[in-house]
């Protein structure tokens, strides 16, 4: 009798079965599907909305990441990224909370405050960056991360700065390209377009995009994503601010934001600039002996 209660339970299907997490291009599908939209951002000040004034006139406006809210009519959207926030920070600051909300879409875009100082890091940066989507795939979201634009095609800076500059953002995104590519998320570098590189793509600050710029993007994010626009009209993106208010915006904010960065960025891209002018003339001399 205990022989056979035995072989019935043996022959008892299991009740709990693994479920097999969904492929980019499976979550991307049932994104285009859903109506009640949960949106998350993630990032720095340029997901804050630094430079979209076209709103309300103030300088921090609904930003890139925003207006794709908007624009997908989205029943539920979150803002938690925070300026000068960084990658391992987004990570620690920023992730619990986005979890906690279970968004549907997670707009991700940080790294400028890495490259913008001297102890950048490619390695703390690609296990940040790995870490964030994989604990986000975990919920069954869809990861956009946005690269970074060439800061010597924009930038106010010297030549060499900007040339610097130039080569970490260059890095940068081949890790972000990479990393997305390896845990399934979705890269858009967008960088190529000539749009973004005209003046009226940027704020006065020439490091965050204007209200027209941010536009942009959130365009590109919905064309990337394949998802059609679902309001009758996009938020305006013509600045109430005038010329003034910009100026007055750029000797305060901008110049209290450039001496911060000074004291750690300055002294290294002196130090890289100078490697870089001794790694020259060693090319030059060893042209030279072999010619």
């Amino acid at each position: 009798m205990k022989s056979k209660t035995k072989e019935v339970k043996q022959e008892l299907p299991k009740l709990v079965t693994e479920v097999e997490p969904k492929t980019l291009n499976e979550k991307l599908l049932a994104l285009r599907h859903m109506t009640e939209l949960r949106i998350a951002a993630l990032g720095d000040s340029s997901v804050f909305g630094v430079g979209d004034t076209s709103t309300d006139g103030n300088p921090d406006g609904p930003g890139w990441v925003g207006r794709v809210a908007h624009d997908l009519s989205a029943k539920h959207y979150i803002n938690l990224s925070k300026n000068g926030a960084r990658a391992h920070t987004v990570v620690s600051t920023q992730l619990a909370s986005a979890k906690f909300f279970s968004p549907d879409l997670v707009c991700v875009c940080v790294g400028m405050n890495d490259v913008m100082r001297g102890n950048y890091s490619p390695v703390q940066i690609r296990d940040s960056i790995r870490t964030l989507i994989q604990e986000l795939n975990d919920l069954g979201a869809v990861v956009v991360l946005l690269g970074l634009p060439d800061p010597s095609k924009v930038a106010f800076a010297p030549k060499r700065v900007k040339k610097v500059l130039s080569r970490r953002v260059l890095n940068l995104n081949e890790i972000l390209e990479e990393v997305s590519a390896q845990e399934e998320a979705l890269f858009i570098a967008g960088w190529e377009q000539k749009e973004v590189y005209e003046r009226t793509f940027w704020h006065v600050d020439r490091m965050h995009p204007s209200s027209l710029g941010h536009q942009l993007i959130a365009d590109m994010i919905r064309y990337n994503l394949s998802l059609p626009l679902r309001v009758s009209s996009i938020l305006p993106t013509q600045s109430i601010r005038t010329q003034k208010d910009d100026l007055v915006w750029l000797l305060t904010s901008g110049t209290k934001w450039l001496l911060k960065r000074s004291i750690d960025l300055i002294p290294t891209l002196i130090y890289l600039m100078m490697i870089e002018s001794k790694e020259i003339r060693a090319i030059e001399a060893s042209k030279t002996l072999s010619g």
